[in-house]
């Protein structure tokens, strides 16, 4: 009976030696005698038509699937798409959204152990997906690697599919053309890949590196490069030594893992979104992380990435830049460096090996192509674009149990303020008064009825873009909601 290579039975040839149909039901989709005997590897993805975001999945599922066969094993391929939150954003389908992430990390379970497999390599890269992802990794603690599913390239005059919002606004008021409005929408989204900003899915993408489920390098590729396509393979063939050396996620999603995690998290100014799938995913594994955990490290750590929407670079750039182990780097003194990842080296180690590569030298080469310095997108840790992370912590009597805001996008004038309270019922009473001009400079619009209980807790994305984009309001006008945010 197949072993893993340190003696330990394979789980899938145990179940074999019990069950007796499977192995007949697989030789029915053309498995092999020797297939049935190798060790069996579960290849799930977001792959679907919901968004650029997976559409792009099916070379890299079969890149993986090569690495699996290149490496002595048998890739068995599973789908689970996502819905977008671009495109149910403002709708009753947002309701559905957060949701979803639960729904899909169910899936991924029942893949993973339903069938008899000893290893997972998971592809995803968008909002709901790879949380799912990660929550499902940490559930089934079979050995496992996450493949982020990377970035688009940037669009013409670094215009993000985001400020389509405030833009259909100006349509609606008659301030620009619907033939305006069309020659964005064709080009926001030049290729497949996540969002250009440090969003969710940016985000996601990042901290499934910082934590050490994915390959180091591996988040944010600009989706259409081959470099993509060889992380890849490069997963599948890695996730058979995981297997063979019994290495599970458990061992990876220690404490000090996911302070790494939030480290990072800070440092890039990441998507507020984290502050609940993070969580989420420690729970999986007996570790409770609070917002408290968030509030402590981000007032430790500096914004040191000029990343969109809050800053000026496309995720592309940031990548060129260095990317995540660029901003590893920089942060090195105050990481756990002893942390274990996918490699089987720790954090300090991974490090170390690509500061003596050349991994930055060709990821910097097409950064020289658009002549901007690498410190213009990824600083020093000395010399950061914010003194503190991102995220701060509020608590006071409309959120005794805190709330949450993206502090370094906050103009300092606003760091206090007081006005009137403008109370809406959900997100479209809200918007319909922006359209109106009823909101006035110095307001503070309330959006409740919005949370998990109530609503499901949509974004509140829209509302939020045409504020931010209005000269009058965006540094007069405060916003407050039960609902949710990402990018902004």
């Amino acid at each position: 009976m197949a072993t893993n290579g340190n003696g330990r039975t394979l789980h899938s040839q145990k179940l074999r030696s019990i069950n007796f149909q499977g192995d007949s039901l697989r030789m029915g989709m053309n498995w092999t005698e020797e297939d049935l005997g190798k060790p069996q590897i579960l290849v799930d993805s977001a792959y679907g038509m919901g968004h650029p975001g997976t559409f792009h999945f099916r070379p890299l599922i079969e890149e993986i699937s090569n690495g699996v066969f290149e490496a002595g094993g048998k890739p068995g391929v599973f789908t689970v798409s996502d819905i977008c939150d671009g495109v149910a954003q403002a709708t009753t389908g947002m309701s559905y959204s957060l949701v979803s992430r639960d729904v899909m990390a169910a899936m991924i379970e029942i893949h993973a152990l339903g069938h008899p497999h000893d290893g997972m390599v998971l592809l995803s890269g968008n909002d709901k997906s790879v949380p799912a992802h990660m929550i499902a990794i940490a559930r089934c603690n079979l050995p496992a690697i996450h493949v982020p599913g990377g970035t688009q390239f940037n669009a013409p005059d670094y215009f993000t599919s985001n400020r389509l919002w405030p833009l259909g606004m100006e349509v609606e008021r008659k301030k620009k053309t619907q033939e305006e409005l069309f020659e964005r929408q064709k080009n926001a989204c030049p290729t497949c890949g996540a969002c250009q900003f440090m969003g969710s899915a940016s985000t996601g993408q990042v901290l499934s590196e910082a934590i050490g489920l994915a390959l180091p390098g591996s988040a944010l590729v600009p989706a259409p490069l081959a470099m993509h396509l060889r992380y890849a393979r490069a997963a599948g063939k890695r996730i058979l030594d995981l297997v063979r050396n019994d290495l599970r996620p458990r061992q990876i999603l220690t404490r000090e893992a996911f302070e790494n995690a939030i480290m990072v998290h800070a440092a890039v100014g990441g998507s507020t979104n984290a502050l609940l799938h993070l969580p989420a995913m420690a729970k999986e594994v007996g570790i409770e992380l609070t917002v408290d955990d968030f509030d402590r490290i981000h007032k430790q750590v500096p914004v040191i990435a000029n990343v969109k929407t809050t800053g000026k670079y496309p995720v592309e750039y940031f990548y060129y830049a260095g990317g995540v182990p660029k901003v590893m780097l920089e942060l090195r003194e105050l990481l756990h460096l002893d942390c274990l990842t996918v490699t089987g080296k720790t954090v300090g180690e991974n490090l170390d090996v690509i500061a003596r590569s050349y991994y930055f030298d060709e990821r910097l080469g097409y950064l020289h192509n658009y002549k901007i310095p690498p410190t213009e997108i990824i600083r020093p840790l000395s010399d950061p674009f914010v003194a503190e992370g991102g995220v701060a912590i509020l608590r006071g009597n409309i959120a005794p149990g805190g709330a949450m805001i993206k502090a370094f996008s906050v103009p300092d004038e606003m760091h206090v303020h007081t006005g009137p309270a403008r109370v809406f019922d959900d997100e479209p009473a809200c918007l319909d008064a922006l359209r109106d001009g009823a909101i006035k400079p110095g307001d503070v619009m309330v959006i409740r009825y919005e949370g998990p209980r109530a609503n499901g807790m949509p974004e509140m994305y829209f509302a939020s873009a045409v504020l931010a984009a209005d000269p009058d309001l965006s540094h007069t006008t405060a916003l407050v909601t039960d609902g949710r945010y990402s990018g902004p």
